[in-house]
């Protein structure tokens, strides 16, 4: 049967998509090695630090990237939601001014899913020319990670690389349109870990561009850094994209997830309940400073962390307390220097944008420049590895309750995942498959650690059966779907129980959603050879 990218995109298309792949799978697989070579390193006892060999990269106070495009110049607030015709209208209408497009964590990629959002993408991008409106967005597009596979197309008999597939269809629909109507094709890259990953994604871009016909160097791009490995790497990082990368933003939790990811077998890294600890713990604003400084010498805006909170209905108590916090978080963001944030819902942007104008205005600051005017005087940035793993007085503790909210709102949402809800709102916390990550790489290490929670009982895997058992029953009677409910339970158990747990359950539940597919009989295969 024909692929689902076989109706997005024509015979060139699909021809130069197949060459991209061909071209840029060989140095994808070893960048995947070289990052399970460093894992294995560090589980044997190795700090992350500094890469001597490109110590004259960061030392070298000269270079700058590229200047931003007119329509990214001004980044206050960028909502991110999935690539849906109703977050879209939801987006538009918001008043933000970027739109982040998200295929990869928020947006289950399913054929229909994936051509559905594919076709949203396109008709925003067709919408960009002769609007009155003054916020209209500029729309970003995050594609999915270079360790996810798209299994619906295949080249020489194996999957292309999700990225790919995300790049080349997006770049083939709606590059030379967002040209004509004077904007251009810009991407999120979300989970790089080093400088030579960087190089990978500028070159899929540049073969990209030049098997489409698009003008070279077009595609701007920002960067999430949502790993531990990239704070260290940020100058090589931004060195790599140079011509084309416009800004850093801070992926908070799938940062801290990251960190468990790194340093969880280490005892001494075993963390509180997710809500316990805030952006101002010694770890988590030694790695935003590294991003605001690292931004602000080489030209480059440096854009805040969302808050995973949902703000809808009727304006009470609830809603006001979502709103002052985000609004506490925002100021300190604003303080600390970063030029603007993300947001996940449509009713906070408001909210997450009046502490920045409030900061510009009082400053007198050109919001549009003051992060370029400060790359002149910035002295080279320190990075101390030794606060940035520093978890030691982390205020909160583990417990029982937040061991049960993270089994809950985990099987709620791989339920839900496997049914094709790319998010959820649940206990007013708006959860993507990152925040599931982090929640499941958190019950891994109090299980591998026999934490003793706060309640009294100590993590074990008769307590988590006991609790699971619980918490499936109740999920069961909210009318969940038996078979899904059972894929979910089976997809985290074993990630928790797991010796090793998996780098990213995002690949396990790919593999599962397949499986479901076969069995509806909608999985849709091709090959582009």
């Amino acid at each position: 049967m024909d692929s689902y990218l076989t109706d997005l995109l024509d015979d060139d298309g699909l021809t130069a998509l197949a060459a991209v792949e061909r071209s840029t799978r060989p140095e994808r697989l070893r960048l995947m090695r070289t990052r399970k070579d460093l894992s294995r390193r560090v589980q044997a006892g190795e700090d992350l630090a500094l890469d001597e060999a490109t110590r004259a990269v960061r030392e070298d106070s000269t270079w700058r990237v590229s200047p931003p495009p007119p329509d990214l110049t001004y980044r206050l607030v960028e909502l991110a939601t999935p690539a849906t015709a109703e977050a879209a209208k939801g987006a538009l209408g918001a008043g933000t001014d970027v739109w982040v497009a998200d295929l990869e964590d928020m947006l289950v990629p399913t054929p229909a899913r994936l051509t559905a959002a594919h076709q949203v993408i396109a008709e925003v991008a067709g919408s960009r020319a002769g609007d009155p409106e003054p916020r209209v967005p500029t729309l970003m597009v995050r594609p999915r990670g270079l360790h996810l596979p798209e299994a619906h197309l295949l080249v020489d008999d194996e999957p292309v690389s999700a990225p790919v597939a995300d790049v080349v269809t997006f770049l083939a629909r709606c590059g030379q349109g967002l040209l004509d109507n004077g904007t251009g094709p810009y991407l999120y890259l979300p989970k790089l870990e080093t400088g030579e990953e960087a190089a990978w994604w500028d070159d899929l871009l540049t073969r990209s561009e030049e098997a489409l016909g698009l003008p070279p160097g077009c595609t701007r791009v920002s960067v999430l850094v949502e790993t531990v490995q990239a704070v260290y790497q940020l100058e090589e990082i931004l060195h790599a994209l140079r011509h084309r990368v416009t800004g850093l933003a801070a992926g908070r939790w799938d940062y801290v997830f990251s960190h468990l990811r790194t340093y969880g077998h280490r005892p001494d890294h075993t963390l509180p309940d997710r809500d316990a600890f805030t952006m101002n713990t010694r770890f988590l604003r030694t790695y935003t400073e590294v991003i605001v400084r690292t931004c602000h010498r080489r030209g480059v805006q440096a854009i805040g962390g969302p808050i995973a909170l949902a703000a809808s209905g009727p304006f009470d108590e609830s809603v006001a307390m979502t709103h002052a916090r985000v609004h506490r978080d925002k100021a300190r963001e604003a303080k600390q220097g970063f030029d603007g944030a993300w947001t996940l819902h449509p009713a906070l942007v408001p909210v997450a944008r009046a502490p920045f104008e409030d900061r510009d205005r009082l400053a007198g600051a050109d919001a549009t420049g003051r992060w370029r005017a400060q790359g002149e005087d910035e002295p080279q940035v320190v990075v101390d590895p030794e606060a940035l793993r520093d978890v030691s007085a982390l205020p909160g503790t583990a417990t029982l309750t937040g061991m049960r909210t993270a089994l809950r709102s985990s099987l709620t949402y791989l339920t839900g995942w496997l049914a094709g809800e790319g998010t959820a709102v649940i206990a007013g916390h708006i959860e993507d498959f990152g925040t599931v990550e982090l929640a499941r790489m958190q019950l891994w290490q109090w299980l591998a650690h026999e934490t003793r929670f706060a309640e009294g009982p100590t993590m074990s895997t008769r307590l988590l059966d006991r609790v699971l058992e619980d918490e499936v029953a109740l999920i069961r009677r909210r009318g969940a779907r038996e078979d899904l409910l059972q894929h979910a339970v089976r997809l985290l158990r074993d990630a928790v129980v797991a010796e090793e747990p998996p780098a990213f359950l995002s690949v396990q539940a790919y593999e599962v959603l397949l499986t479901v597919s076969r069995s509806a009989g909608s999985l849709e295969g091709g090959s582009a050879a």
